[in-house]
């Protein structure tokens, strides 16, 4: 299904509402934004540098808004100054891109929630996956934006190693426009078919409030199975979504280029130059350079003593800086074969307390079941999203070269894709 242009007429007629970042070039006016972090709404206000009275008007505005005063670190503003004055003549509390809070100056500064013209449109496709799942999701004319979808429909309910040459996926969904512009891309349902071996169905599923019980016991929204059940797992995800691991942890192997025995302190993921590479949990920024045999780095600090490190970078993300702080997920950079490489690769390698410890030990997993009080509502929605996902044609992995080697590291290393 070929995906429509970044921007497009939304259908009906409607007048955009008044954004804050169209005062950007009005003479006299500074905008200035910022993310929550680690602070609150005022903290952020303040380390942006807003001036203490101003940052009590704003925060008076928004007394009694639950969504901003509980908000999270990824949640966003936009303020607009006068430069003169310093004073604030607007300003946007934004934790969605359907969830707004806009005040002026002129209005009291009493903050409203915008109402914005929302659409959603239904969104399906089917591939097969031959070199890397980001290609095939680009050849099947989706948004990148899907890989990280289709990464969380899959999180927990099989390995990374599972997305090989000849796999195929159908899946439906929808985007999401604000304003006529597209915001998000969400996964409802995903269909799994390997070659060979298990095939599996996933299905996004959060209560409805209506749900006689939902006051009592909120299951955690997400991608559950058709037994109602959602693999978890810690604070660590993969920092390339659903890339193969193509060398693994071993203190003894052969170094495929010095032909001596040096210790692989790390696992190597499979990818084509240019993916993304994300943080694997929030942190703070140690390095983000040169890195030597390792190339283009970055390493991130966590705690419990715990240092992740990127390498083999083909760039890093620009203004990427040590003392910054990062969130899970956050793009770091790109994957390369900078440095010591044989070809484009990740390497990832963990550090606890100074010492490498095998990446593949952060993952603790475990498994929630939906409680008796949504089982009904999700055979519900399991059905008919079921019939969404067979009106999808699946493709033939007929002519797709495939893999099937044991992918644990044997010692010798492996021609390609090593550091």
């Amino acid at each position: 299904v070929a995906a429509p242009s970044p921007q497009v007429d939304a259908g009906p007629k409607f007048v955009p509402v008044w954004r804050v970042a169209a005062l950007e070039h009005e003479p006299g006016v500074e905008i200035v934004r910022g993310t929550l972090g680690k602070h609150t709404f005022a903290g952020a206000l303040a380390q942006a540098g807003i001036a203490k009275a101003e940052i009590k008007r704003v925060t008076h505005s928004v007394d009694n808004i639950r969504r901003i005063e509980h908000g999270i670190s990824k949640d966003a503003f936009v303020v607009a100054r006068d430069r003169a004055k310093g004073t604030i003549a607007a300003f946007e509390y934004i934790a969605s891109p359907t969830d707004i809070w806009q005040a002026k100056s002129e209005d009291g500064l009493a903050a409203k929630k915008l109402e914005l013209f929302v659409e959603k449109k239904r969104a399906q496709a089917a591939f097969v996956v031959t070199a890397d799942l980001a290609k095939a999701i680009a050849a099947a004319g989706l948004r990148e934006e899907a890989l990280e979808e289709i990464d969380d429909a899959l999180e927990g309910h099989g390995e990374t190693a599972i997305v090989k040459p000849g796999v195929r996926f159908r899946l439906v969904g929808h985007e999401e426009w604000v304003e006529g512009v597209l915001a998000r891309f969400h996964v409802e349902a995903l269909d799994y078919v390997p070659k060979t071996g298990e095939r599996l169905r996933v299905y996004y599923y959060e209560r409805d409030s209506s749900v006689e019980g939902s006051r009592r016991r909120t299951p955690h929204p997400g991608f559950y199975d058709a037994k109602g059940q959602q693999p978890f797992r810690g604070t660590f995800r993969s920092p390339l979504p659903l890339a193969r691991v193509t060398s693994r942890f071993n203190p003894k192997r052969m170094h495929p280029v010095l032909h001596v025995v040096m210790p692989h302190n790390g696992i190597d993921f499979g990818a084509s130059s240019g993916t993304p590479v994300f943080a694997s949990a929030s942190g703070t920024v140690h390095s983000a350079g040169d890195g030597g045999p390792c190339g283009n780095m970055v390493q991130i600090e966590h705690t419990n003593g715990l240092t992740t490190a990127y390498c083999h970078l083909s760039r890093i993300v620009p203004g990427l800086h040590p003392g910054q702080h990062v969130e899970a997920r956050q793009l770091v950079g790109y994957v390369g074969q900078t440095g010591r490489a044989t070809g484009p690769h990740l390497h990832f390698a963990v550090k606890k307390g100074g010492v490498f410890v095998d990446p593949m030990v952060l993952k603790m997993d475990g498994v929630r079941t939906l409680p008796p009080a949504d089982r009904d509502a999700f055979a519900k929605r399991r059905a008919d999203l079921d019939v969404a996902l067979e009106a999808v044609p699946l493709p033939s992995a007929d002519g797709v070269v495939t893999d099937d080697k044991d992918d644990k590291d044997d010692g010798k290393g492996e021609p390609a894709g090593e550091e």
